[in-house]
């Protein structure tokens, strides 16, 4: 088992207690007395002597030497479950699945402590492209999972099912109790998904449940009484989409191993980086890697049938009609259920108030009791004027008609979503693939390293 913490190391900021800055924080870790005389001290990209100036030549040469200096990891094993030869391989392996080749780094696995705990500091800048680290909301929680990863493949133990925040006291008491909505939430879907015998049949009970289901990026979960849906994973990591499917096909995930994908990289442009001309140790590295992205695009075409060119660039094109014709349709869909609610809740509100409207033709004292039903006359005017909008003959639905509408797109988009993201998921790996042939082929005359761009479309 091991446990992670990630420290910034500014330009006045600590990297460790009493020691400030990346040369004194580079001291601390890779002192003798704690690695066995240096035996279990690592650079990449960088001599672990020298690593504070190649940091720093680094930043000089990419014109970013301010703020934030580097990054201080540090990763802690349970007392007597590893040795520093194997801690310091997971501690290496870490790093490369953390930072992939684009920052200088040292790993330092320090044996001074009943503990044995890892020092990887790495550099706030790339020596690949000169970008900065931009460590996202969640990268605790993704150092923690490529953590956990290596723990697993190296047959240690794991920490239990992380939790995305901690909670209060009080929140904690009550899902103890069961009292919590996370716990009733949880209730729900775990009765449903021991009830269900496929995904078809378990969305049916969670709509039985009257539980709404959202599906984008990741799948979130609401009770009636709840004003905001919530993330699957952050109820557990048994409730994301695919490790709920897998139950109800009786297959047993590991909730602890982390989702993962193989990455799709495109392939280095030796030719025109200028970090690759400064350095021979990082061409080398480049070249190996563009080795492996060329094996990776053959296979993928080979296995895809897709080797003619013409073909690819077919398939490309039809992918992309797919994701942008679903993409309208559930703009469509949303559109519409839209408008559905607020119709149900307009002909609700008129026909709940249309009686005290209609009783003033009988009553004696008019302005009186228009007077005690003000706010009646209004609400009733009001949804009267707002349904004659899109009903100007006067001819209202029923509610029961409109709510049989809604349900059944509700149903459809159930069924767009995983179509869109399945076209956009497939038409990046064909972009990715296809940059490559054209690069291969030499299509492309110059493009930066690793050039991507951002394609939600407006959806998470």
């Amino acid at each position: 088992m091991a446990v992670t913490k990630l420290i910034v190391i500014g330009n006045k900021g600590r990297g460790k207690v009493g020691k400030s800055g990346i040369a004194a924080t580079l001291d601390y870790v890779c002192n003798h007395d704690k690695t066995n005389h240096g035996e279990y001290v690592s650079g990449f990209n960088c001599n672990p002597e020298t690593a504070a100036n190649e940091f720093a030549i680094t930043k000089l040469s990419a014109n970013k030497t301010g703020g934030r200096q580097g990054y201080h990891l540090i990763q802690s094993f349970a007392p007597g479950e590893s040795n520093p030869q194997q801690a310091h391989e997971i501690g290496c392996k870490l790093a490369d699945e953390l930072l992939q080749g684009r920052f200088d780094y040292v790993v330092s696995t320090h044996q001074d402590k009943e503990h044995i705990h890892n020092h990887i500091v790495f550099n706030s800048v790339s020596f690949v492209d000169g970008k900065k680290f931009h460590g996202a909301a969640n990268i605790f929680n993704k150092i923690a999972a490529i953590s956990d990863s290596l723990c697993w493949e190296y047959g240690l133990s794991i920490v239990e099912e992380r939790q995305a925040k901690g909670k209060s006291y009080a929140e904690h008491r009550a899902d103890k109790q069961g009292l919590s909505w996370k716990s009733k939430l949880r209730e729900i879907l775990d009765d449903c998904i021991r009830r269900a015998k496929d995904w078809e049949e378990f969305l049916s009970l969670m709509r039985e449940a009257e539980c709404e289901i959202k599906f984008g990026k990741h799948i979130c979960f609401r009770m009636k009484s709840q004003q905001r849906f919530t993330r699957g994973k952050t109820l557990g990591l048994r409730y994301t989409e695919d490790r709920i499917k897998s139950q109800l096909r009786g297959v047993f995930i590991d909730i602890n191993a982390p989702q993962s994908q193989p990455k799709r990289t495109l392939i280095y442009d030796i030719d025109n980086s200028v970090k690759a001309k400064q350095s021979a140790g990082l061409k080398h590295w480049m070249e190996i890697q563009n080795l492996k992205m060329a094996a990776m695009t053959i296979n993928y075409l080979s296995d895809n049938n897709l080797m003619n060119y013409k073909t690819l660039s077919a398939k490309c094109t039809e992918t992309k009609s797919k994701r942008d014709t679903s993409l309208a349709r559930i703009k469509e869909v949303e559109s519409r259920i839209k408008v559905l609610k607020s119709q149900i809740k307009d002909l609700d509100t008129f026909r709940k108030n249309k009686p005290a409207v209609e009783k003033l033709d009988s009553v004696l004292f008019k302005e009186k009791y228009r007077r005690e039903h003000d706010s009646e006359f209004i609400l009733f005017e009001s949804a009267r004027k707002s349904l004659k909008e899109h009903f100007p003959d006067n001819k209202f639905p029923t509610i029961k008609s409109l709510r049989e509408e809604m349900s059944s797109l509700y149903s459809e988009k159930e069924k767009l979503y995983p179509e869109y993201y399945s076209a956009k998921d497939e038409l990046k790996n064909l972009d990715v693939y296809k940059k490559n042939v054209d690069y291969i082929l030499g299509k492309e005359s110059s493009r930066e390293p690793h050039n991507r761009s951002r394609d939600n479309h407006g959806l998470e």
